[in-house]
């Protein structure tokens, strides 16, 4: 008995570990880019986590940039575009999204097993095949996250892990145009 009551604790343990991200202002949250041979870095400072989400990011190459992203609640609930640009300056989205999906794609993907998103123009249907945990750096500890994974219909370059919470539909990697985007680590 004592046994499977330490079974028990250890599951319930890990399962805690891996409950909703308590993102906020101040949250840092760290990416790996790679372009073809090239690897660089994406960090991203919570800046607002209102209604309005803003962003402030720095990225280390291929040409240094910083800016500004404000995220308006239109964006995070029904935007059907990403922006995954970080070419420097500040802008304000509303159709398009960046470091998160909508709500509204987020659902559909969880209700309808597709969702209808674009890139850089180009529209394509994503498929959700599972949910899975995926690993990173969170408070300075090794961290599963639950996330659901999806891609491109036809087989194309687009494939996306995101955070399994609907309040909080991160992208956690991303394949897209060739460029990956991938999560490192989390300092809430």
């Amino acid at each position: 008995m004592k046994k499977i009551f330490t079974i028990l604790l250890i599951t319930l343990t890990l399962g805690l570990h891996a409950q909703a991200l308590k993102l906020k202002a101040g949250s840092v949250l760290k990416y790996k880019i790679t372009n073809g041979a090239e690897s660089y870095n994406l960090a991203i400072t919570i800046k607002s986590w209102d209604a309005d989400r803003s962003i402030y990011y720095e990225v280390s190459a291929p040409k240094a940039a910083t800016g500004n992203i404000v995220l308006s609640q239109a964006c995070l609930d029904n935007a059907t575009g990403l922006n995954n640009d970080f070419a420097g300056g500040s802008i304000s989205l509303s159709t398009e999204s960046c470091v998160w999906i909508s709500k509204a794609v987020y659902n559909s993907l969880k209700r309808d097993f597709q969702a209808r998103l674009s890139s850089k123009g180009q529209a394509f249907t994503l498929l959700n095949n599972y949910e899975d945990e995926y690993k990173i750096t969170l408070d300075g500890k090794p961290t599963a996250l639950n996330i659901i994974y999806a891609e491109e219909q036809s087989g194309k370059p687009y494939k996306y892990w995101i955070l399994n919470e609907e309040a909080n539909p991160l992208l956690i990697k991303l394949i897209d145009w060739g460029l990956i985007i991938e999560l490192q680590e989390i300092t809430q």
